[in-house]
């Protein structure tokens, strides 16, 4: 099994590292990173060959533009100038060419898997909880960009397709898990099960240990199908009373995209707060798995934050 930490190449990320040999430093004891690509890393301050995994680029309401209903993008986005510029073009193909560009990025590279999310929707129902599409048609749809995009007979990275809460791969519905691994025709293809999102499906849970049993419930229902969890995206959020209370009463949305999407990222962060996983139980929660990757994935204010995420999910698992 790696080990990898999460890491970007914006600036924000890059800018806390004085030089290669100091993010070096940081990564003592890992395997690698799990990188996104977000800009240039002009610096160099990541090798190559330190990266093990590629976080492929996501959008998060994307099904209405696939299809192309345009009424519903326009609710989401209020023009569809506005909307083609989130997509970064105006015809549906280009969510496979984001897709393709990053498959060669992952092989230009040399990353051994990629990451993406199965998951859609918009600013209100992410909200409110009360969502349109199915977890059907999410997944269906996905399995279509993916298949449009990807070639179908590749020796290139694995793909693991991540769990999130919202309709699509959630990890609740083993018909829904086996239906999106059915779908999909890139060869090397299994799942990144990510332990925080998992907890958001039930928003019942207050603690550590109990979310553990959760996780314990949901791969017991999926019996055989766990043996196609490739990788871990290891950390814990406990939030659903914030969750139910945002979904019992919504903010009101700004018909200002700009502010709209500030609204919808300011939610986000405070429910999925990407924290160490540390509850008795947890290495033994890995033995099971036993996935080829494991990815320490925090979310964290400044370099010193997060040293000290690492070392206390290190300190949990020893």
């Amino acid at each position: 099994m790696k080990t990898q930490i999460n890491m970007t190449t914006s600036w924000c990320d890059l800018d806390r590292y004085s030089s290669r040999e100091h993010f070096l430093s940081v990564l003592d004891g890992f395997d690698g990173v799990e990188l996104m690509l977000c800009g240039e890393d002009n610096r160099g301050i990541i090798p190559a060959d330190k990266v093990i995994g590629l976080h492929m680029s996501s959008f998060y309401c994307w099904l209405d533009f696939w299809r192309g209903d345009m009424a519903r993008c326009l609710v989401e986005f209020g023009s569809a100038e506005t909307a083609f510029a989130y997509y970064g073009g105006s015809s549906p193909e280009v969510l496979t060419a984001k897709v393709r560009s990053d498959y060669e990025n992952a092989k230009r590279l040399g990353a051994e898997y990629m990451v993406f999310h199965v998951s859609d929707s918009n600013s209100l129902e992410t909200l409110s909880g009360k969502y349109a599409h199915t977890d059907e048609e999410v997944v269906d749809a996905a399995a279509e960009i993916l298949n449009a995009a990807l070639p179908h007979d590749s020796d290139g990275p694995m793909l693991l397709l991540e769990n999130l809460w919202e309709p699509g791969l959630r990890f609740t519905r083993p018909d829904i898990t086996a239906r999106l691994l059915d779908s999909v025709k890139y060869p090397n293809c299994g799942i990144m099960l990510d332990t925080g999102h998992l907890m958001h499906t039930d928003l019942s849970l207050h603690t550590q240990k109990d979310a553990l049993a959760y996780i314990h419930r949901c791969l017991d229902l999926h019996g055989e199908l766990c043996s196609r969890i490739k990788g871990i995206h290891l950390n814990q959020s406990l939030t659903g009373s914030y969750m139910k209370s945002i979904q019992k009463n919504p903010p009101e949305l700004s018909r200002d995209y700009s502010l709209r999407s500030s609204q919808l990222f300011s939610y986000i962060f405070k429910a999925d707060l990407h924290r160490p996983f540390v509850c008795p139980g947890v290495r033994e929660l890995i033995e099971r798995i036993a996935p080829d990757y494991l990815t320490y994935e925090f979310i964290s204010r400044d370099l010193n934050e997060h040293i000290r995420l690492l070392r206390r999910q290190k300190l949990a698992l020893k």
